[in-house]
Parts: C-alpha cells; sequence; structure tokens
C-alpha cells in the first residue's frame, strides 16, 4: 500500500512528454518496460546495459528510442525518480539524511546532497524542517 503510494506520488510529480509522434508511439513499450524496471529496482544501481538487456534491445539503441520518447536520458530520469522519492522520505520519516540517501540508490551521501540541491533549490536538511 505504501508503494502504491509512493508510486503514484513518483508518476504525478515526474514531468512525462506528451506523445504525438508516431515513432514515439512505436517506442512507448520499450520505455513503458524501462520505466516499470526503473520503479521496481531504482535502490539498485542500474546501468544502461542492464535497462537494454531488459527491453532486449542494444544500448545505444535503447538510449536513443528512450531520449526520443522522454526527452531526458535514461540515467537522469533514474536520479529524478530517486530525487523523488527521497523527497518523500525526507518529508514523511524520521530517517537520516545518510539512510535516505542510501534508501534511494545513491552511494555517496555527498553525491545526494549535491543532486538534491540541484534539482530542488534546497537542501535535504532544510527540506525536512519545512511544514509537510
Amino acid at each position: 500500500e505504501l508503494l502504491d503510494g509512493v508510486m503514484n506520488i513518483l508518476t504525478r510529480t515526474t514531468n512525462f512528454p506528451v506523445l504525438t509522434d508516431s515513432v514515439k508511439q512505436f517506442h512507448l513499450g520499450t520505455v513503458e518496460n524501462a520505466r516499470a524496471y526503473i520503479f521496481e529496482n531504482f535502490t539498485q544501481d542500474i546501468s544502461l546495459q542492464q535497462l537494454a538487456e531488459h527491453c532486449l534491445v542494444s544500448p545505444f539503441h535503447f538510449s536513443r528510442i528512450f531520449k526520443t520518447v522522454m526527452n531526458i536520458s535514461p540515467h537522469q530520469y533514474l536520479r529524478e525518480v530517486r530525487l523523488n522519492h527521497a523527497k518523500i522520505l525526507l518529508m514523511t520519516t524520521g530517517q537520516s539524511i545518510t539512510d535516505v540517501a542510501l534508501a534511494c540508490g545513491f552511494n555517496s551521501l555527498e553525491h545526494f546532497v549535491t543532486a538534491y540541491r540541484q534539482r530542488f533549490k534546497i537542501n535535504p536538511s532544510a527540506q525536512r524542517k519545512l511544514p509537510v
């Protein structure tokens, strides 16, 4: 139930482009497959190779398809999913910032704090102090 709520929030807070092009429509299944894999595994290290293998295409082709459909690279999308999940955890749990970073798939607290600040224009510790 909590996972469903998190998935709904992540889906609503991530900007998805409107698909208008027939090429985008053709590749939508591949991208949806990748998105589902990312949502299920974002806490782990996920490589471009793994995503491509999961979608049964070459890494080059996968990267090109994903970027065409989503207007963002697979790596950027993964980072966005992780950061949005981290924001939810910071606002709704008492976990330490380090634990939140690790729970969201970041291997380094410094990398997490930098990425969080770049994305949300606020430090994770300051985010936690804001009212929900």
